[in-house]
């Protein structure tokens, strides 16, 4: 996607697919087109008939002679989930493959093969701080497979907060330093709420219609406390029943972001409106009774003055999600949910090319690692050799125990039990040492009675580090297992280990588990069953 200068948006919404393309520093829309959604095509913000869709947005787009038009698209949020992650340690140049890294081995999502973006937060020498942004790939995918089939291309994928909060920045009136940012439309209203400008929760709620008998008993309610209702528009406005749904799920909100997200330091000072004319007006007229001590901003981007100075003949307010979202390459936020597959498509050669060079290294360099191997052996044996004699001396004191009245039988049967049962170090190295990928170099090793194992290994691909991590996690001893320290090239060498590139050190630290016995463990040349397929 390099070199594109096109600003165009299309956004996916309740009510349908809306196309702008923007144009001059007005940012006033070039182009555009609706497409209503099918019946049935949405729902709770997911594809469910996307062939539909897909016929009727390819006749708009041949309609509109739009084909081969590249687009950044907005998408809804109701599928985001927003973590933080410390990584340990972290290279600029390998900041992406540990963010990788961690995602797939570490972080707990609520869901399986995610797509993701990052926001690095703070960086210093011993680690650095991250914001990430994560989606269900399926959920993308079916979205992006949705506008390329019907002839766009997609560069980028957001969601609807970060392209609303792009607009309103860009504005110049508006900041999100600690503010709250809802779109309501159309029965769906989409909160998002931002620290130092950056996304840190989001939530979609759908304000169902109630049944004709709640909403008779909430109005007698209302007008008993004499409460204004808003207008009878039936359609446009909001109900009281839908009123007091949001404002406690606000209020909830407010409280989440203040006391869970920043334990009491921090609360939002701004909430921002947008949305349809009708119902916003009305949600802010609730919001500035509800929450006086917020302030409550109207955002209404077809405003006389904004439709005056773009010279605008179609609803800009319609248009917003699809704006902000062309708008990606002018500032604010530049989140891409886009998935890596299609990201890495057009450096596939370049990367095919790569790996065969790196392998005609390796397989030049496995006659000096083989040399290498040797002197490492030598230093295992010996390591194997002091904990062999700590297991004697353990094994002589519970013997001399034993004896102490007890009869011949008993402490027969008593020694067997101990030797079933007892930890055996040197049946975990010889476990630990066993499933080490191919080329990999056990570098040292430290054990605590009972506790934990450090060890530091030389691995040719930084993948191995990964693949060799879950290998660990999978002993029958281990209670966990993680890497605290990713470099390329040899840490700490001596005149023994490798030096230069091509290496990558791995740093592991392992938790061991209570009651681990020698019959937990592996026996001599059998073969460790992990439990599932690769």
């Amino acid at each position: 996607m390099l070199g594109m200068t096109s600003k165009a948006g299309l956004s996916i919404e309740e009510t349908g697919v809306r196309y702008a393309r923007l144009k001059g520093k007005n940012r006033e829309i070039d182009k555009q087109f609706f497409l209503p959604m099918p019946h049935g095509a949405l729902e709770d913000q997911q594809l469910a008939d996307s062939e539909l869709l897909a016929a009727q947005l390819k006749e708009a787009v041949k309609r509109e002679r739009l084909r081969g038009t590249w687009v950044s698209i907005s998408v809804p949020p109701s599928q985001i989930v927003i973590r933080k992650m410390t990584i340990p340690g972290a290279n600029p140049k390998q900041l992406e493959q540990l963010v990788r890294l961690e995602v797939e081995t570490g972080l707990h999502l609520p869901f399986d093969n995610p797509v993701y973006d990052y926001i690095e937060l703070s960086r210093n020498e011993s680690e650095a701080e991250l914001l990430i942004i994560a989606a269900p790939r399926q959920i993308i995918e079916e979205y992006v497979n949705l506008v390329e089939s019907a002839g766009l291309k997609v560069s980028s994928v957001e969601v609807t907060g970060t392209a609303l909060a792009r607009l309103i920045e860009l504005g110049g009136e508006h900041l999100f330093s600690s503010g709250m940012l809802i779109d309501l439309d159309h029965a769906i209203l989409d909160v998002c709420m931002f620290h130092e400008r950056n996304p840190v929760f989001m939530r979609t709620l759908n304000l169902k219609e109630q049944s004709r008998e709640d909403m008779n008993a909430w109005q007698e309610s209302a007008a008993a406390a004499d409460m204004t209702l808003g207008r009878d528009r039936e359609g446009e406005d909001l109900s009281y029943a839908q009123t007091v749904e949001i404002t406690a799920e606000i209020s909830r909100m407010l409280n989440f972001y203040q006391y869970s997200l920043h334990e009491g330091a921090v609360r939002i000072q701004d909430i921002f409106v947008t949305g349809s004319p009708e119902v916003r007006r009305q949600l802010v007229e609730v919001l500035k009774t509800s929450f006086s001590e917020i302030q409550i901003h109207e955002i209404d981007f077809s405003s006389p003055k904004e439709a005056a100075a773009a010279n605008q003949l179609v609803d800009y307010n319609d248009y917003r999600l699809a704006a902000g979202a062309a708008l990606r390459t002018s500032g604010g936020l530049k989140i891409n949910l886009l998935p890596v597959e299609d990201r890495e498509a057009v450096i596939f050669p370049f990367l095919a090319v790569s790996l065969l060079v790196f392998w005609l290294l390796g397989l030049a360099a496995t006659g000096t690692i083989m040399v290498m191997n040797q002197g490492k052996i030598s230093n295992q044996d010996e390591r194997l050799e002091g904990l062999a004699s700590q297991r004697n001396t353990l094994e002589q004191e519970l013997l001399a125990l034993n004896r102490s009245g007890m009869g011949q039988n008993g402490r027969a049967a008593a020694v067997e039990g101990i030797r079933e049962h007892r930890e055996s170090p040197a049946a975990m190295m010889s476990a630990i040492v066993k499933p080490m990928p191919e080329g990999g170099i056990l570098r040292d090793l430290g054990y605590t009675y009972r506790s934990e194992i450090g060890m530091t290994v030389y691995l040719p691909q930084m993948e191995q580090a990964a693949e060799y991590l879950v290998l660990l996690r999978r002993l029958p001893f281990t209670n966990g297992a993680m890497i605290t320290k990713l470099t390329e090239g040899i840490s700490g060498g001596n005149s023994g280990n490798p030096q230069g590139q091509g290496y990558y050190t791995a740093v592991y630290r392992i938790s061991l588990g209570s009651g681990t016995s020698i019959a937990n463990l592996p026996a001599e040349g059998e073969e460790e069953d992990d439990g599932a397929a690769e």
